[in-house]
């Protein structure tokens, strides 16, 4: 029997080179599985492999080692169209940015208007090179913040309920953001002095949770479900297409590289490929 579970006709346009879609782990022995992120040459990204804090990476030939020692606890990454590896260090409280030889690191912000930040969470880049993260906690409302490429750091949405992976749509125009806490995907309009709209809900899933998200190249949005153990396909207003199991429980995040989706499981210390026959939005 097929492994893809289907939800409604819509999921039938799904590119799939066939319906049974396999996780296949590809990176095992990771302390809690984080943040895959692909540079242009084919390396993978992700955090704490063997051990808490670090940075591994696995190259096209599928060599993995500990590519950097972060001094911290890293849980989202991006690679930028320089090669440079930027984080958001949960642990230190604190976004960094890291040359492509690992070192050295360079803190881009670590306080806003004099005060820490709660716990960077996830981020995303925009095509002109903008830094959106999210700042959540469970104890108080989280906040989105942008980091322009002046290095100008600006609040654009705050009263969030843990605002978790972030996504800006292909076409440049809105902002996704997972809020945990509600179980909900929110979309926001970007504007163009760069701040963002009021939020409204894209998606509310009827059951725990909600962690990254990444786009496809038919502008559809790929979230990790954390305690539901799937990768949920939803198209671009908000309909539910597909639910794919991600081999696992605690699904953290997602990234895509050729025609396959990458998955990071926490529940299994490992990182899954899925072979989903469609690929990121072109750069």
């Amino acid at each position: 029997m097929p492994s893809l579970r289907l939800v409604g006709l819509a999921a039938l346009l799904l590119a799939v080179a066939s319906a049974d879609v396999e996780p296949y782990p590809v990176v095992a022995n990771i302390t809690f599985a984080e943040g895959p992120a692909f540079d242009s040459r084919g390396n993978l990204y992700f955090c704490n492999y063997l051990r808490n804090g670090t940075i591994g990476r696995m190259t096209p030939e599928g060599a993995v080692t500990v590519w950097c020692e972060t001094g911290g606890a890293v849980n989202g990454l991006k690679v930028d169209r320089e090669g440079y590896v930027i984080g958001t260090d949960i642990e230190a409280k604190r976004i960094i940015r890291i040359a492509p030889a690992g070192r050295p690191i360079e803190v881009l912000t670590d306080r806003y208007e004099g005060r820490p930040y709660l716990n960077p969470n996830d981020l995303c880049l925009d095509r002109e090179g903008n830094i959106y993260f999210s700042d959540p906690s469970h104890e108080q409302p989280g906040s989105i913040y942008r980091i322009g490429r002046d290095r100008g750091v600006r609040r654009v949405a705050t009263g969030l309920r843990y605002p978790n992976g972030l996504a800006v749509s292909p076409d440049g125009r809105r902002l996704m953001v997972a809020e945990t806490d509600t179980n909900r995907i929110l979309v926001l309009q970007r504007r163009a002095d760069g701040s963002l709209g009021e939020p409204r809900t894209l998606h509310q899933f009827p059951d725990p949770s909600v962690d990254g998200v990444a786009f496809d190249e038919r502008a559809r949005l790929w979230v990790a479900r954390w305690t539901a153990g799937t990768v949920d396909v939803l198209a671009p207003d908000g309909t539910l297409e597909a639910s794919l199991p991600a081999g696992g429980t605690n699904v953290t995040n997602l990234c895509f590289w050729g025609k396959s989706l990458y998955v990071t499981v926490a529940g299994r210390h490992s990182i899954h490929r899925l072979d989903v026959g469609v690929g990121a939005p072109a750069p």
